[in-house]
């Protein structure tokens, strides 16, 4: 890899930057003795202060140009996510992104399996903590059979801050059978997600393209409640996001199931 060095123009360049910076701030500011006092006292932090700033003016710009034109609207930047949702990411958290964008190959195998590509949230979260981001969505808006102590899944179960690829409806041919005939259907790269990985999906996509996934179905995730049943959500409509769970053998022509690709 070849490594480029700045030119001896740029460190000019910048060292007047620098120099101008420290000008405008007295200008703009005008301290008096006593507040410049307290600035120096405190250099080192004001200088890490600094730092960040050309750390993060320095960074390369995510560009997600070809996740966009390959998954249109099935394409959701952490930079949609941080707008639409309130959250805010870091400058090393939004590099991270950018490079590890799936491959061409990996986004037209999304397109082309009825995937959407989302981002994660800047810090794991578990069912519980993505109801308390927007508890509107949800048909609970707080306590409830998954808030007990018992149910561990709402707690542990968590999503993570990685790109996160989702079918946006449920596995083909996947209703009217028990778990054990659904999760025969789901084959490599494919994994059944989560409950959180698919609630962030889907209200991260309500949030950011004001889109109900699963308005009149329901879809079985792989988490498990305190006696081993199966967690599944859906009929997402107006009055919010049911969470609930049957056993394993349960069949209905409404309870079909979810998928994800598996993350690297």
């Amino acid at each position: 890899m070849t490594i480029k060095l700045i030119t001896s123009n740029q460190r000019k360049q910048y060292k007047r930057l620098i120099e101008d910076l420290g000008d405008r701030g007295l200008k703009e500011v005008n301290p008096n003795k006593e507040g410049l006092q307290r600035l120096l006292e405190k250099g080192g932090e004001f200088q890490t202060y600094v730092c960040a700033g050309i750390r993060r003016f320095t960074a390369k710009a995510p560009n997600y140009e070809l996740a966009k034109n390959i998954l249109g609207k099935d394409f959701i930047s952490p930079e949609d996510i941080a707008k639409a949702r309130g959250i805010t990411y870091t400058d090393e958290q939004l590099a991270i992104f950018g490079d590890t964008l799936p491959a061409q190959e990996v986004l037209e195998w999304c397109r082309d399996n009825g995937m959407m590509l989302v981002a994660g949230p800047p810090e794991p979260m578990s069912t519980l903590d993505i109801r308390a981001l927007k508890k509107d969505y949800f048909y609970s808006k707080e306590g409830g059979w998954y808030s007990n102590k018992s149910e561990k899944f709402a707690r542990d179960d968590k999503v993570e801050p990685v790109w996160i690829a989702l079918r946006k409806e449920p596995v083909a041919d996947s209703f009217n059978k028990n778990w054990s005939e659904q999760s025969n259907l789901v084959v490599e790269p494919m994994i059944v997600p989560n409950a959180a990985k698919l609630l962030w999906g889907i209200t991260t996509c309500r949030a950011v393209r004001d889109v109900c996934l699963f308005p009149n179905l329901y879809v079985r995730t792989s988490s498990v409640d305190s006696v081993s049943y199966l967690v599944y959500l859906g009929f997402f409509v107006s009055d919010g996001l049911y969470v609930y769970y049957y056993w394993d053998d349960y069949r209905d022509g409404f309870l079909g199931l979810s998928a994800a690709r598996k993350s690297k």
